[in-house]
């Protein structure tokens, strides 16, 4: 499985954070797909933000949120 299809499979249109998200994919998934550093996780769902794929927002705690950019189905 690529990235990308990794973390849109995650998503939905109900906002996660970052970290949750980290989490709920997991450390071996992450692994594999090279995104183990925080850095790059975020990178990626940088990318896919760029793409339109995905929205990034600033939660009322500070924590960003992610969600999908459109709804699936």
């Amino acid at each position: 499985m690529s990235r990308e299809s990794v973390l849109l499979a995650e998503l939905s249109t109900d906002p996660v954070s970052t970290s949750d998200l980290y989490e709920r994919i997991g450390y071996s998934a992450l692994t594999r797909l090279g995104l183990v550093p925080y850095p790059a996780f975020r990178d990626a769902l940088g990318e896919l933000e760029a793409a339109g794929l995905v929205r990034g927002a600033t939660a009322d705690d500070g924590s960003t949120v992610w969600c999908l950019a459109i709804a699936r189905g």
